[in-house]
């Protein structure tokens, strides 16, 4: 068999591939919608994957070309340097905490046509004497690459980055083979370049909009692949010594000075590298301590400050729902210690109230039944009155401090809505007001206590007309989303101050000149007891 035919095959075939995964990843990033906020993230990562397998296939069809053409073999040194480009690139998309700021990196490549140039590449030594060096670093990206997908698969599980892990440790795998020094068709040569299209193969397949889209960066991520890193150093330092045996004949001395200068080149970058990796996992974890520490001394208005996409990145976003959780709760309960002493002095009041007020009654249907003449008629007519007034009050004070009976039944809100404002339709007789309904469609129905919803719509109602006055409109709206059924009203009233807002629903607040204030008090308690809300 012809395996010169088959390698130039293989390398058009990986070229295809990667264009088709390029192209896929760019169309995913064109199609984000802005108004997503991780927008700016995603398009950076799927740019930046985009562009690794860009220049992945480029490079692979340049390789192709190269030997279909019979030109000089250092050019693959070019094609070789751009393939370990596009592999970091892909390991910045997935690893990278803010990837934004790497957009550029796919310039890199720019540099790297330069050995191109007859004069430049002809200068390099003999490109066979280097190439497990090349293959030996092609294979350290993928692993890396391929541990981040796992990563990924423990973030997300989402099953194709099991898949796309795969693929690139068969790619990591067909490099090692491809690392030995040994000629076209023997058993090692086989192997790595059987097993390279079918990784790429893989990634054809799992690589879609859906595991684009759920690429997220994590510690994890950097977590492991600092470990790779740390892993590899012997690797690569023993590996460029080992991969000169049984080659072409060079010069001992410069063997060494180039063994000796790649080893140093390696060793700095891994420190630099820790050293920077150990930082940034440092760093957000001490920004973590003085954020909750501050916490403690300011209270729990103040919200944990991080923004990292990592797993301390959702932490924060945790800590900070529970420190509102927190906040709500006891602000519920402090309004509920209230309620409870308010609703304590409401029962007694009632009924204390309630004795004397029988009395005055009484006296005054004596008094108009005994004496005659307009002005004690007159006189009896405002007692009357003014009983009435304070037992309406005795009444609201009773409702509002004893548990409400519950007599659930399921009920068409609607058709509750649309009798409740039929019923109070003699209040707009001489206003000039008008009554809307914008009612949704087959809303389901809910199990409800008819009348008390209804005291609540009632007393909404009642406040709506007193705030636009003549000539005002008011408009009731119902919906449903998720089996929850919410009803809105709306009024072209003045509105109330901001001021005023925090105190509507406190027992005995009002802004009007009659009234007892408890009328919203006792709708929100309701509500409460519906498993529901008032807000306004």
């Amino acid at each position: 068999m012809n395996w010169m035919s088959y390698h130039i095959g293989e390398e058009f075939l990986i070229s295809f591939i990667c264009l088709g995964i390029a192209w896929r990843a760019f169309s995913v990033s064109r199609s984000l919608d802005p108004s997503l906020s991780d927008y700016l993230e995603l398009r950076s990562r799927t740019f930046l994957i985009s562009a690794g397998f860009l220049i992945l296939g480029i490079s692979s069809f340049m390789h192709a070309l190269i030997h279909a053409s019979g030109w000089d073999l250092n050019l693959l040194y070019q094609t070789l340097l751009s393939y370990c480009l596009g592999l970091f690139l892909l390991i910045i998309a997935i690893a990278s905490e803010r990837p934004w700021r790497k957009t550029a990196y796919p310039l890199l490549y720019l540099p790297l046509m330069i050995l191109l140039v007859p004069g430049v590449y002809q200068s390099f030594p003999i490109f066979g004497e280097f190439r497990p060096i090349v293959w030996i670093a092609i294979a350290y990206f993928s692993g890396v690459v391929s541990i981040l997908y796992i990563s990924l698969y423990y973030h997300t599980r989402l099953n194709r980055f099991l898949f796309s892990a795969l693929g690139h440790l068969f790619i990591c795998i067909s490099a090692i083979f491809l690392f030995f020094p040994t000629g076209i068709g023997s058993s090692a040569w086989i192997h790595g370049h059987l097993m390279r299209p079918i990784g790429f193969g893989i990634l054809f397949f799992s690589m879609n909009s859906e595991e684009l889209l759920n690429i997220k960066e994590s510690m994890l991520y950097k977590t492991l692949a600092a470990f790779s890193l740390l892993a590899a150093i012997p690797l690569l330092a023993f590996g460029m010594i080992l991969s000169f045996d049984n080659l072409h004949s060079i010069n001992i001395q410069s063997r060494r000075i180039a063994v000796f200068f790649f080893m140093l080149v390696t060793f700095a970058s891994s420190m630099f590298f820790g050293l920077g990796l150990i930082i940034r996992l440092i760093r957000p974890v001490i920004q973590l301590k003085d954020n909750v520490n501050k916490i403690a001394d300011e209270g729990l208005e103040r919200r944990v400050e991080l923004n990292s996409g990592d797993e301390l990145g959702e932490l924060s976003v945790a800590f900070n729902n529970m420190l509102a959780k927190l906040e709500d709760s006891f602000s519920e309960r402090d309004r509920l210690s209230r309620l409870a002493a308010t609703g304590e002095l409401a029962s007694t009041l009632a009924h204390e109230i309630k004795n004397p007020l029988n009395a005055i009654s009484g006296a005054a249907v004596y008094i108009r039944n005994n004496f005659k003449g307009d002005l004690i008629k007159e006189f009896v007519n405002v007692i009357d009155e003014e009983v009435s007034r304070m037992n309406k009050l005795s009444m609201n004070l009773l409702t509002f401090a004893k548990p409400l009976p519950f007599n659930p039944v399921n009920t068409d809100i609607n058709k509750l809505v649309l009798a409740t404002a039929d019923f109070l339709g003699f209040e707009c007789e001489g206003k000039d007001l008008a009554i809307l309904t914008d009612l949704e469609k087959e809303i389901p129905e809910i199990s409800l206590d008819h009348d008390q919803i209804r005291q609540v719509l009632i007393n909404i109602l009642i406040n709506s007309f007193d705030a636009v006055g003549h000539d005002g409109e008011v408009m009731i709206k119902t919906s449903s989303e998720n089996g929850n059924v919410a009803i809105s009203v709306h009024d072209n009233g003045k509105g109330i101050d901001s001021a005023e807002m925090a105190k509507i629903f406190n027992p005995f607040f009002t802004t009007k000149t009659r009234g007892t204030g408890l009328g919203l008090a006792i709708s929100k308690k309701i509500m409460k007891g519906h498993g529901g809300d008032l807000t306004v």
